[in-house]
């Protein structure tokens, strides 16, 4: 009876779904406009670390003048060259402060389509969570804990660990959220740009590695460090020997090695047969540091490959969803036209 009730409730949410989809209609020749809005570039609090990056407002006025020519590379692309079905919003923000890992000043541009739509026969725009698309400049630490997601037990209530304490406790969990799994197999577009699955990083390749592999040991240190201060005495005593266990399976050689992705019924999921999912941190040497701070130096953009592209685009174009723009900018995008802003 239940099956058949979750039946006709998904029956009358496709038919709602297809009627608001008639009751609207993307108006696709409306003249639009563009600007570019800026947001607080610096002043970031203390990062993970209980550090500040320290941005000056000279830094961070350099940085926005980088970032609006960066904007201009992807005002190139017919979809934001002549305007029309929405009015254009380049925004930029800053990102994340990482003072072990960061160097150049991080920021968030964001490309926001605030759509032109005729519904019940009046024109009405978007503003309310238009379609958007952002990515991510300055940051190598995009995918830590991917894999290691651990809680931060700090503030545990009555903890029974004798060993734990809140400043030890956090200490271990941001030590092990530095490192993670590769987040898809690595595909090197040209010389500077490399592919993830669906992520795309543009880098220098002039400089060091921008993710370092991480070995065998150092990946169960950082598990067992962990684990040892769990607030609970009973979950230490049930997996700080189970992680020491699988460990002590791993030759001196195999322990030296990196990490690759291992056993899923495993406690630490570690293994060292080599596949295409290794054990990663982001590398500190990557950044050259004679650049001024501002300088643009990596980027990381969320595209998937051409022909899913290509079907998400069709695929809004014929629901009239506003993110049909979203999607005619990547398929429009040629990523190598962003490789000469890498250094200025």
């Amino acid at each position: 009876m239940k099956t058949k009730h979750l039946i006709v409730l998904c029956g009358i949410f496709l038919f709602m779904q297809n009627i608001l989809a008639q009751d609207k209609k993307l108006l696709m020749d409306k003249p639009g406009t563009f600007k570019i809005t800026t947001g607080t570039l610096n002043g970031q609090g203390p990062d993970q670390y209980m550090k500040s990056c320290g941005y000056t407002n000279a830094e961070a006025e350099a940085a926005r003048k980088n970032l609006v020519t960066l904007i201009g590379i992807f005002r190139r692309c017919p979809v934001l060259k002549e305007i029309k079905g929405f009015d254009g919003i380049g925004d930029l923000n800053g990102g994340r402060c990482n003072t072990k890992f960061g160097y150049g000043l991080p920021g968030t541009p964001c490309f926001f389509f605030e759509t032109w739509s005729l519904r019940k026969g009046k024109e009405v725009k978007q503003t309310v969570e238009p379609p958007q698309w952002r990515f991510e400049v300055n940051m190598t630490d995009k995918f830590c804990s991917n894999g290691f997601n651990v809680s931060d037990y700090s503030n545990a209530y009555n903890p029974t660990n004798p060993a734990f304490s809140e400043n030890g406790a956090n200490k271990s969990t941001v030590a092990l959220r530095e490192i993670f799994f590769l987040p898809g197999v690595k595909e090197e577009v040209c010389p500077g740009i490399d592919r993830y699955g669906d992520n795309l990083v543009i880098f220098n390749p002039g400089q060091p590695e921008y993710w370092n592999h991480v070995t065998i040991r150092e990946a169960f240190r950082l598990l067992t460090d962990y684990y040892k201060l769990l607030p609970d005495k009973i979950q230490v005593e049930t997996i700080v020997p189970m992680l020491e266990n699988e460990f002590s399976n791993f030759s001196e050689t195999e322990k030296n090695g990196f990490a690759y992705f291992g056993s899923q019924e495993s406690v630490s999921r570690i293994g060292s047969g080599k596949n295409e999912t290794p054990v990663m941190r982001p590398n500190p040497e990557y950044w050259d540091r004679k650049l001024p701070r501002s300088a643009i130096q990596f980027m990381w953009l969320e595209i998937p490959n051409k022909e899913e592209v290509k079907r998400k685009l069709e695929g809004n174009l014929k629901s009239e969803d506003g993110y049909y723009y979203v999607y005619r900018l990547l398929d429009e995008l040629d990523v190598k036209d962003l490789l000469p802003v890498i250094g200025h």
